[in-house]
């Protein structure tokens, strides 16, 4: 019976059915085989979805898109551009700040490789910076916004974890600084060489403070969101309807680029990514049912005592495992099947559950912008119009770069976990 549950759930996979529906359907079929009443599957579905932290995402899905048509990105690049754009590597620099920033606040690194890839890469093209170049500088610093909070993706692990949102929030900001500052740094290094100069005009403070004054109410965005769940003035769902209200304000009488007509397109969208999310963890949920009435995740924590009971080793596996899954499948598609079938395994090592999270997020954001299948990867080459393996080429360094972040993470768990001990 577990070798049909697997073998439907891979054969599925390979055809290109979506997430959602290869483990529903593969959950089904055992289900169906082995005898246990079918009133099992409609119990699990909506067990898995019945969890109200999970009405968040709908609030910051719908906030994104309301920001991303709201006019925030142009002021948060104009901020970032009065301060780094003379530097050496100036442009890429801003991309990789933009980028980091929006996507944070628009809980979609998709979006944000679509959105700011239209608008940087021609201006660094435009400057002399390779195009793959440019390319690759997007695929890789537009996926870090799933771990700076607010994040859908933090949100979903603690759902399906069973661990305070509050927690993970406060351990993805230091995550977010080091793995930002890993690509800062390469970014710069690899612009050095290669001779991408900034625009080599003084600094200005009267831009500086012009810029910094049009995007005040940008800024305000993740201050209002993350300050009010720490202070707890709201909860992580509550912040999500205050990052909605704040979106529609700014957008319509601040910023004024955010008409009545927009809503109906922005509504929908967000409605579409919603059910997306929601069909995949309910049947999430299901998978999760039959992997532990087949002790699978008992039989891992086994097999990996096995090969070592050092939680330094275990945690490179897993490392290893979650990389090479990130090549291949989409975030929430990684936390669906990991999180049920390893944290057993990072329980019975005494490994917190917070730090876990952290480590697989990375590894998602790892995930996005490397070959062949990776989201952000595919979005920047596509809006590029550059081939998908000479960017990824060129991806080279910061990769490295971010997979070191990871490793600091994952063993030196005090740089992000420190705010909670």
């Amino acid at each position: 019976m577990v070798a049909l549950f697997f073998g439907m759930t891979i054969l599925l996979f390979l055809l290109g059915v979506p997430l959602g529906i290869t483990i529903g359907m593969s959950s089904m079929l055992y289900i169906l085989f082995a005898d246990i009443t079918p009133m099992i599957v409609i119990q699990r579905l909506f067990t898995g979805i019945d969890v109200s932290s999970l009405l968040a995402i709908p609030f910051f899905i719908l906030a994104g898109n309301l920001m991303l048509t709201g006019g925030l990105a142009q002021r948060i690049l104009d901020l970032a551009n009065s301060v780094l754009g003379r530097s050496t590597g100036g442009l890429a620099l801003v991309t990789v700040l933009a980028c980091m920033f929006f996507a944070a606040i628009s809980g979609s690194s998709i979006a944000t490789a679509a959105a700011l890839g239209t608008l940087m890469i021609p201006a660094m093209v435009e400057k002399g910076y390779d195009r793959n170049f440019a390319t690759a500088v997007v695929s890789t610093a537009s996926p870090m916004g799933v771990i700076i909070p607010p994040s859908v993706t933090l949100i979903i692990y603690g759902s399906l974890a069973g661990v305070s949102i509050s927690d993970l929030y406060t351990a993805g900001i230091p995550a977010g600084i080091i793995v930002g500052g890993a690509l800062l740094i390469v970014t710069y290094l690899v612009s050095r060489k290669k001779g991408y100069r900034g625009s080599g005009e003084p600094f200005e403070w009267k831009t500086f403070w012009s810029a910094l004054f049009r995007s005040l109410w940008a800024l305000g965005t993740p201050v209002i969101l993350i300050g009010g769940v720490f202070s707890g003035i709201f909860t992580p769902t509550e912040s999500g309807v205050a990052a909605v209200v704040y979106a529609i304000l700014i957008g319509m009488f601040i910023y004024k680029e955010l008409n009545i007509k927009d809503f109906g397109r922005i509504f929908l969208d967000s409605a579409k990514t919603t059910a997306t999310i929601m069909f995949i963890i309910a049947n999430a949920s299901l998978f999760a049912y039959v992997l532990a009435y087949e002790n699978i995740p008992s039989a891992l924590v086994s097999g990996f005592l096995t090969v070592s009971e050092n939680p330094v080793v275990i945690l490179l596996i897993i490392n290893i495992i979650l990389l090479i899954f990130g090549m291949f499948m989409d975030t929430i598609a990684i936390l669906v099947i990991v999180v049920p079938m390893f944290l057993p395994v990072i329980n019975a090592l005494g490994i917190d559950p917070v730090l876990f999270g952290i480590i697989v997020i990375v590894n998602t954001a790892i995930g996005m912008c490397t070959p062949p299948f990776g989201g952000t990867l595919l979005v920047a080459t596509d809006t590029a119009k550059t081939k998908l393996f000479n960017t990824a080429f060129r991806s080279g360094y910061s990769i490295m770069s971010l997979i070191v972040a990871l490793l600091l993470i994952t063993y030196i768990p005090i740089l992000v976990m420190f705010p909670l001990w």
